[in-house]
């Protein structure tokens, strides 16, 4: 009876091929998987930030031809109708922020600052409509919890790790 080498168990080891596909499968699944979900997030993200804007855009039109001042719009109203016109509402009545400010001078135009150093989101809400040919400035903030979490690392992130959608519109008030 022959007694087999030592070495005979390895060469098996590297040479038998039955379960190659099962290996190659477990170590491609988790990096595949990851890129999925990534491009599910960035699409969904995408969405909402593109429904977030042109709805903005739609509802400050209301506000440059004198449709808001005329119906004596409020933040409210003005908030309702930017979160009705959104395809999805992506929880937008109870975390939709809006700033609508008169502006004085067209070179000192900044936007609001909407997260603190702490990472909390800090705007006060305004809504002016302004009188005719006044310039406005219209922010709308949208907090966004992401679909998939496993993308934690970001740091346009707020403290409780949401991320914040903005859209930001400016224009001048029709004239009379």
């Amino acid at each position: 009876m022959m007694r087999p080498r030592p070495t005979e168990p390895l060469r098996y080891l590297f040479t038998d091929r039955s379960g190659a596909a099962a290996v190659e499968f477990a170590l491609l699944i988790l990096p595949l998987s990851l890129m999925i979900f990534a491009i599910i997030e960035v699409s969904v993200m995408f969405f909402a930030a593109s429904s977030l804007d042109a709805s903005v855009q739609k509802m400050s039109r209301m506000i440059r031809t004198g449709e808001a001042a005329a119906s004596n719009m409020t933040l409210t109203d003005f908030k309702v109708k930017i979160c009705a016109d959104m395809a999805f509402t992506f929880s937008c009545s109870d975390n939709l922020l809006i700033k609508v400010d008169v502006i004085s001078n067209l070179s000192a135009v900044t936007s609001a600052t909407a997260i603190d150093s702490a990472g909390n989101l800090a705007v006060t809400e305004t809504f002016a409509t302004g009188k005719a040919s006044d310039y406005m400035l219209v922010q709308a903030f949208l907090p966004w919890s992401s679909v998939v979490n496993y993308f934690t690392y970001s740091s346009a992130k707020l403290a409780d790790g949401r991320y914040l959608l903005d859209a930001t519109v400016l224009f001048r008030n029709e004239p009379s």
